[in-house]
């Protein structure tokens, strides 16, 4: 069963929250109260939305120091690292392993750094290849039709 907050850790959860930092006010409601990562995250929302913090009762499905592994490698923007932490240590599979960590992310909200708007991977250099191609060639097409029109007129 999960401990309660002193008022002073409340506050601080609060100033957390109040910074943008909800990933780090749900670790710090964790390893005050020894709750679940579910229930911590619930708490520390319940507590965002302006209701007061329960004590939740859920089990952990993973030991205490895993998750805070976990948590780390997300925090980190290390998305693949957490996934691997969690296969390991949960023994689930790959795909579910993958599944839990964008869930929790997306509960989190955690921006995901492979979907960052914007990011548009190798195809901006796919499209700057062609473009570069496009040069060359219409920078030789002059010159091909002068010696073209050089035969010709000879």
């Amino acid at each position: 069963m999960a401990a309660e907050l002193t008022d002073d850790q409340v506050n601080q959860i609060r100033s957390k929250l109040a910074a943008g930092r909800k990933l780090v006010a749900v670790k710090m409601y964790k390893d005050w109260t020894g709750s679940s990562l579910v229930d911590a995250k619930n708490s520390v929302e319940r507590l965002q939305a302006g209701n007061q913090m329960g004590v939740a009762e859920f089990g952990n499905e993973l030991e205490s120091d895993q998750l805070d592994k976990i948590l780390d490698a997300i925090e980190q923007g290390r998305k693949l690292n957490a996934v691997k932490l969690y296969k390991e240590s949960a023994g689930a599979s790959l795909m579910d392993a993958k599944e839990f960590i964008e869930r929790l992310m997306k509960e989190l909200e955690i921006e995901d750094p492979g979907s960052v708007p914007g990011a548009q991977g190798c195809a901006s250099m796919v499209l700057l290849l062609v473009f570069a191609l496009l040069l060359i060639s219409a920078a030789a097409l002059p010159l091909a039709c002068f010696k073209f029109v050089s035969r010709v007129t000879e």
